[in-house]
């Protein structure tokens, strides 16, 4: 049975190969070339200081490639394997058949493996195999490596499967579309804390242990026993043979743990997942019991996306970077040996340094919010046509509310920061003020570009701007930020420096003495009356972000009133009845 189904899934793999369209070549041939060109530069660091390298710090640093290892697999494997085990097209037909699930797992298990852990595998082999090349390893050195190197990736792709196997069980059927952003949490909480064990077990930095050769885990670690086996084997000993066994029991072992579950996890799973769309209990309604009240149709239109964006835990992700980034860079900040005290420092440093940061988070984040807008109506758009609703109240309706979200998020983690670093209430006042008015022109441009490049994936509806437009979004947002930020740092520039600033003007030639004379007079107006120039400096910064926001508002409302072109992507490459490939919202 076995060999039919290897057989059936080598012909599946064959014709997708033959069915994929020419972009999906271009974007195979730049993987394996970034692959290439990273293979490179590791195995050129290798071939040059491989022989300097102690064998104290080989340990070290197997031991922690090893975990790297793992926590890839698990980090970046982890989607792969929920397809492959609940969203197949062809387990519909398999379970339907008088097949063993055992058999369809086997047959599961070993399409996943070519994906992430065969990459992962091939970027760590290669390295390995050239040092042991360089130090002219006895031959022993080869298969132990392989054997290892097999098992580390076979423990971290049963790991894999042991998420997607426990967790189909836990989350609710009602809940399968959020199932996949449950498990990317979850992993990535777990990967950040198996790479920070090093940093938790020590006083000292990781790259300080590393270089010393001192151990960065005990030895009933299982990934101190794969490179005790291949230090082992550099050398011919007959020590490898404990530490081998040991990593190709525990491999065992995972594999073992994963078929128990088969019946369990991967059958009733994939019923659980596919009938999650069923009846749902209806709940009474109390529109008899309270009074409704008819809002503006701007602040209907908002509510009703925020409504869409609270009961989808996917529309979250989003800010998944920014908790990482927070959160979890704190808490490596703090095992380092740091204390809260080494960042503070006088305000009148950290404060702009602070702005500046959350400015850069705004510059990424706003824009992309507020162009997913306009792809969420890829499904309902039909509603709003019948809506007595024009272009400007749509527009407007979703610039607020995808303004709104990251602002209060971003400005509570502003709270927390500026309250351990001690700053005054004007600069906590200011601060807030000054990114509110700022970023309402970022989400006015990713609600504009929106509307050009609107892109909705049923797999994956986090991704709803086609590639070229969002690399046109985090251009423009940056090119705005600087233009509106202009006034401010005009303001921020100190008087004392309107010496050194005219000797330059005076010195300089080209755009530089002009940019040099520019500052020079506003210094000088700035000396003379400080008040006034202020005031005018936050009325141009106004009249920049608002004025900025206003106009691509407009923009977008004109497009939906003539009409907007979402592209969806479908999931099978097979022409649809009457080759249509977009979906249009017009008004």
């Amino acid at each position: 049975m076995m060999k039919v189904l290897l057989h059936n899934q080598w012909k599946i793999l064959v014709n997708t190969v033959r069915s994929q369209p020419k972009k999906n070549y271009i974007s195979y041939l730049v993987m394996l070339g970034v692959i290439t060109v990273l293979l490179y530069f590791v195995s050129k660091g290798v071939l040059e200081i491989g022989e300097s390298i102690s064998e104290n710090v080989m340990s070290g640093l197997l031991s922690y490639g090893f975990l790297m290892v793992i926590g890839f697999i698990i980090l970046l494997g982890l989607p792969q394997i929920f397809k492959h085990l609940f969203a197949a097209t062809d387990l519909n037909l398999l379970f339907t058949m008088p097949i063993p699930t055992k058999n369809i797992f086997w047959i599961k298990y070993l399409q996943s493996f070519i994906g992430t852990p065969l990459m992962v595998f091939l970027l760590f082999i290669v390295p390995i195999y050239l040092y042991g090349i360089i130090i002219e390893a006895n031959l022993l050195y080869y298969p132990v490596v392989f054997l290892v190197l097999t098992s580390i990736t076979v423990i971290g792709q049963s790991l894999a499967y042991l998420f997607n196997l426990i967790l189909v069980q836990v989350v609710p059927a009602s809940r399968a579309n959020e199932f996949m952003t449950v498990m990317s949490v979850l992993s990535g909480i777990l990967v950040y804390l198996m790479f920070m064990i090093p940093n938790l077990t020590s006083e000292l930095p990781l790259t300080e242990r590393l270089l010393a050769g001192l151990p960065l885990f005990p030895k009933w670690v299982p990934v101190t026993w794969g490179s005790n086996a291949i230090l082992a084997a550099k050398d011919g000993s007959i020590d490898l043979i404990v530490p081998l066994v040991m990593i190709l029991l525990l491999a065992s072992l995972f594999i073992l743990v994963s078929l128990i579950l088969v019946d369990k996890g991967f059958r009733t799973g994939w019923i659980r997942l596919s009938e999650s769309g069923g009846k749902k209990k209806k709940k009474k309604s109390n529109l008899d019991k309270s009074k409704v009240f008819i809002h503006h149709p701007i602040i209907a239109i908002g509510k009703k996306e925020w409504y869409s964006i609270k009961r989808d835990i996917r529309e979250w992700l989003v800010f998944m970077p920014i908790i990482f980034f927070f959160v979890f860079g704190f808490i490596g900040f703090l095992s380092g040996g740091a204390n809260i005290s080494d960042i503070q420092g006088p305000n009148e440093i950290t404060w702009p340094i602070a702005q500046g940061i959350f400015l850069f988070i705004y510059a990424m984040f706003n824009g992309q919010i507020a162009s997913t807008a306009i792809a969420r109506e890829a499904r309902s758009y039909w509603i709003l046509q019948v809506l007595p609703l024009s272009g400007k109240d749509i527009s407007f309706g979703k610039l607020w509310i995808s303004w709104l979200i990251p602002f209060v998020i971003l400005t509570v983690i502003e709270i927390i920061i500026g309250t351990l670093l001690g700053w005054s209430l004007i600069q906590f006042v200011s601060g807030i003020a000054l990114k509110g008015v700022i970023t309402v022109g970022i989400s006015g441009i990713g609600l504009w570009l929106g509307t050009i490049g609107a892109k909705y994936n049923p797999a994956n509806p986090q991704n709803r701007l086609r590639f070229s437009i969002s690399i046109i979004l985090l251009i423009s947002s940056y090119i705005y930020l600087i233009l509106a930020l202009i006034p401010y740092i005009l303001l921020m520039i100190p008087v004392t420096t309107i010496d050194f600033i005219q000797e330059v003007g005076n010195e300089a030639t080209g755009f530089i003495g002009f940019v040099a004379n520019i500052i020079f007079t506003v210094l000088t107006w700035k000396a003379e009356q400080p008040l006034l120039v202020g005031a005018i400096g936050i009325v141009i910064m106004l009249f920049i972000s608002l004025g900025v926001s206003y106009i691509f508002t407009l923009a977008s409302a004109r497009k939906i009133d003539k009409g907007i072109e979402i592209e969806i992507v479908r999931d099978t490459n097979s022409k649809s009845l009457f080759n249509k490939k977009t979906g249009v919202f017009n008004k």
